[in-house]
Order: structure tokens, then C-alpha cells, then sequence
């Protein structure tokens, strides 16, 4: 007769160490099957998840339409100038981007476009500046996240990780004011206008405007009106000059002047032109009113004398100061017999000679004009009649042709230098890597994002619960077990 043997159980259990270190075994297949009991409930809340997750992505998804933040135009900026990497503007300021959207620039783009200026701010509160982290700073991030794994201490180093980002990337938020199409349009021309409002900062050749055409009118006597001549080529002058030294190969093709030209040009005039000027007037003593002048010249005497007292004070001061100073000597033993002293390099000692050198010539040069000022003064007063009115017309002439004269050059000069300053200063100064792009995140996908992810999440909640409800139940079961065992040993104990 075969033998039949009997099939095992096949059981697939958990096993679970308890603190009085007796071990209990989960059977999975108990816990299935109470599972099933709740097959109906659970698909109730299923169901009910992901209407959950549906409502909740609409809704979310409606709000970012309202608030403008899911459809927007995009463009990004690079800045590429000495000192952008530490932060600073090019005159050693702290650099700061948000100007980008300063009502200034953004009426300046808006009314290019022939739109209401009214939408200023509308414009300002939608726009969002995101700054582009550099790829060193990224590298020394990823490096200390790499040492942090090994020692957490190193994440106090991710404190000292500073960076100032070159790149930035522009948002204009769509809030339904606007056309899709115009959005582009609005962000392009608001970076055009900050390409520009940046050159009018810092190329700052405008300012050379201020004075240029002050001669106009009968408000300055003719001593007055030379002295304001001579300030205005004397600003220009220094302006350009400074610009020389920067670029002294740079010419211009729109000008076909150097800044060596200007310059040249400019002690011309002051040379030959302001000389002419100043020469007639002073011979014929000519003024439009002998006590208003007379005043002037008393007016700038005692200024020039208040200045040259002030300046012989520090001369007097720093005078005092290197008598007393003595720089510590340098021994060089030259042989056994002979040694050679020489004066130690000092730098603070060099400064307070040329110190004295420059108050020394700026006292020499108030002197000048004290004395002159004297003489205009002694001449005025010593004359008796009265001027004809055929100096008066020459001299107006001289004046006027001064005037036009400087009014052009001040025109060069910006001409010149607002093309040194495009062409090659900052001619990459400010660049627009990508220009603007309009990008639809409300769209059917992005809806569809909003909708799948707290649904999924809410779904993933209810399976989790459904599971260890069902371990629970198992657990429950077990007990229930033991405790049955224990009391049916315990009965057969007191039955032996």
C-alpha cells in the first residue's frame, strides 16, 4: 500500500521578537485575507483619494493662474565686468541687480512700446530675479556635501561658501494683464532699457553737459563768464584725460578722434580761444557792471587768500612732521674696517614728501590767481571812462564762439566715449544670453502634475493603511491565541 504523505502548510510569516524574547510569526496570508474583509471600504477611500487629489490640483492649479505664477516669460542676463565676481559694480560699489526692475526702467521700456504707463507696477511686482550659482562655488559645494558624509563638522564649512552670481535668470509672471506675445515683448524691452540705464550710470559722459551751455544769457558779467570757461575745459580736460590713460590706443570711428586728440584739442581752446577772451576784457577792463565786478574780483580775492592760509596750515604740519620723522637705518657691513648706513624704504615717509611737494604747488598756483585777480581789480578801478559799445559787441562775439566751440567738443566727447564705453569697455558688460520666452505651465500637462501628485500621495496613504490594518487585525488574532493556549495549559496543569 503507497504511503501518502500529507501537504505541508506553505505559510509566509514575519517574525517578531517580543520583550520577554518569546517570538510570534505574522502569517501574510492572515493578513491578506483580512485585507479582503475591507476590499469595499477601501475602495471607497481609493475613490475618495483621488477625487481628493483632483479637486486639490485644480484648485491649485487655479490659484497659480490667478497669482500669476504659471505662465510667465523667461530670459536670462550675464553680467561680464572687473568686479562682478566679487560683488561690486564698476565703480566699487555693491552690485545691485534689482534695478533691473526699477520703475525707471520699466516706464523707460513701456513707453517705447506704447503702453499705459500705469502698468508700472503691475510689471515691477510680477517681475523675479533668480540668480544663477557660479560653477566654482557649485564645486566647492558638492565637494564639503562629499566630505560632510564622512564628518557632518564639515557642513559648518558650507557657511563659508560665499559667492556672488554673474548670471541671472529674469521671470515675468503672467497675471492675465497682458497677451502671451506681449509678455515676451515687455521683458526684452525691459532688459534693453537696463542695458541702457547701465551705460548711462557708468559711462556717465552726459555729466560733461551740466556747464556747457551756461554762457547762454546776460547772467554773467564777461570776468565771470571766463572764470566759468576755464571750469568747464579745466572738467573736460580731467574727464578725458582719465579716459586717455585708460584706453591710449582706442579711437573712435564714429568721431575718428583719440583721446589724445581731445585733448590736445581742448588746451587749444583753452590755449588760444580763452586767451583771446580774457586778454581783450582784461585790456579794456570791459564789464556790463564796473561795482558788480568789482565785487567779484574783491569776493574771489578773499577766497583765494582764505584757501592759501588754509593750505600753508598743513604745509606747516606736514613740514613739522618729517623734521621730525626718522626712518630706521639699514647697516650693511661692507668689510672689517668700514661699515655703510642707508636709509630704509618708508613708505609713509614718501607719502607726506609728496604731500608737501603737491600743497606746495597748490599754493604756488592760488598765489598765481590771487595775483591776478589783484590786477584785474587795481585796473578796473583805475579806469575812468566808460567802454563803447563796439568792444561790447566783440567781445560777445569771442564769447558766443566760445560757447558753440565748447558745446561741440562736449558732443565729441560723449560721442567718443559712449562708443569706447559700447565697443569695448563694457561692450559685454551686459549681454542677454537668452532672450525672452513665453512658457505655458498652466497648460493640460502641468495641470495634469498638479492632479497626479496629491492624488498618488493620498493613494499611497490608504494602501499603508489598508497593509498594517490588516497586520494589525493578525496581530489582534494572535493574541487572542496565546491567551487561549496559556489558559488551556494552565487547566491541564491543575488537572495533573
Amino acid at each position: 500500500m503507497e504511503r501518502i504523505d500529507k501537504p505541508e502548510n506553505n505559510k509566509v510569516i514575519f517574525q517578531l521578537n517580543q520583550k520577554h524574547e518569546t517570538s510570534s510569526e505574522i502569517d501574510l496570508i492572515n493578513v491578506f485575507e483580512y485585507m479582503g474583509k475591507k476590499k469595499k471600504l477601501v475602495a471607497y477611500l481609493l475613490i475618495l483619494a483621488i477625487l481628493i487629489g483632483i479637486s486639490g490640483g485644480i484648485l491649485y492649479s487655479g490659484f497659480e493662474h490667478i497669482s500669476g505664477k504659471g505662465s510667465y516669460a523667461r530670459a536670462m542676463i550675464t553680467f561680464q565686468f572687473d568686479g562682478i565676481e566679487k560683488g561690486l559694480d564698476p565703480n566699487g560699489a555693491a552690485f545691485d541687480v534689482s534695478l533691473l526692475k526699477s520703475p525707471y526702467v520699466i516706464e523707460s521700456a513701456l513707453s517705447g512700446m506704447g503702453i499705459d504707463e500705469r502698468n508700472i507696477e503691475t510689471v515691477r511686482k510680477n517681475i523675479n530675479i533668480v540668480g544663477v550659482i557660479p560653477e566654482d562655488a557649485v564645486e566647492r559645494i558638492t565637494v564639503i556635501n562629499k566630505m560632510a558624509e564622512k564628518d557632518t563638522d564639515n557642513y559648518e564649512k558650507l557657511l563659508d561658501v560665499s559667492y556672488f552670481p554673474s548670471q541671472y535668470v529674469v521671470y515675468l509672471y503672467d497675471d492675465g494683464t497682458f497677451k502671451n506675445n506681449e509678455l515676451s515683448q515687455i521683458l526684452n524691452g525691459v532688459l534693453s532699457s537696463y542695458k541702457q540705464y547701465f551705460l548711462d550710470t557708468y559711462a556717465n559722459a552726459e555729466a560733461l553737459t551740466v556747464t556747457s551751455n551756461l554762457l547762454s544769457g546776460d547772467d554773467y558779467d564777461y570776468g565771470e563768464s571766463i572764470d566759468l570757461v576755464k571750469t568747464q575745459i579745466s572738467i573736460m580736460l580731467s574727464y578725458v584725460e582719465e579716459k586717455m590713460k585708460e584706453a591710449p590706443d582706442f579711437r573712435a570711428s564714429s568721431t575718428g578722434l583719440s583721446f589724445e586728440d581731445i585733448v590736445t584739442a581742448l588746451n587749444f581752446v583753452k590755449s588760444v580761444d580763452v586767451s583771446r577772451l580774457s586778454s581783450f576784457v582784461e585790456s579794456n577792463s570791459l564789464t556790463k557792471d564796473k561795482s558788480r565786478q568789482v565785487e567779484y574780483y574783491e569776493y574771489r580775492i578773499r577766497t583765494a587768500s582764505n584757501e592759501i592760509s588754509e593750505l600753508e596750515t598743513q604745509l606747516e604740519t606736514v613740514s613739522n612732521i618729517i623734521s621730525s620723522y626718522e626712518k630706521d637705518p639699514v647697516v650693511v657691513v661692507s668689510g672689517s674696517d668700514s661699515t655703510l648706513q642707508y636709509g630704509e624704504k618708508n613708505e609713509y615717509y614718501d607719502q607726506l614728501v609728496s604731500k608737501k611737494i603737491s600743497l606746495n604747488q597748490q599754493i604756488a598756483e592760488k598765489n598765481t590767481g590771487l595775483n591776478e585777480y589783484y590786477l584785474l581789480l587795481n585796473n578796473l578801478n583805475a579806469v575812468a571812462q566808460s567802454n563803447v559799445q563796439a568792444d561790447y559787441e566783440y567781445a560777445d562775439s569771442l564769447l558766443a564762439r566760445l560757447n558753440t566751440t565748447i558745446a561741440n567738443w562736449v558732443a565729441l566727447v560723449e560721442e567718443t566715449t559712449e562708443e569706447y564705453y559700447t565697443t569695448t569697455l563694457f561692450s559685454n558688460a551686459v549681454k542677454v544670453a537668452v532672450p525672452a520666452q513665453y512658457f505655458v505651465d498652466g497648460g493640460i500637462m502641468h495641470i495634469a502634475k498638479n492632479v497626479a501628485i496629491p492624488s498618488a500621495i493620498l493613494v499611497l496613504i490608504v494602501l499603508i493603511w489598508w497593509f498594517f490594518n490588516g497586520v494589525k487585525a493578525e496581530i489582534v488574532n494572535m493574541r487572542i491565541k496565546e491567551e487561549r493556549n496559556n489558559k488551556r495549559k494552565g487547566s491541564e496543569q491543575i488537572i495533573l
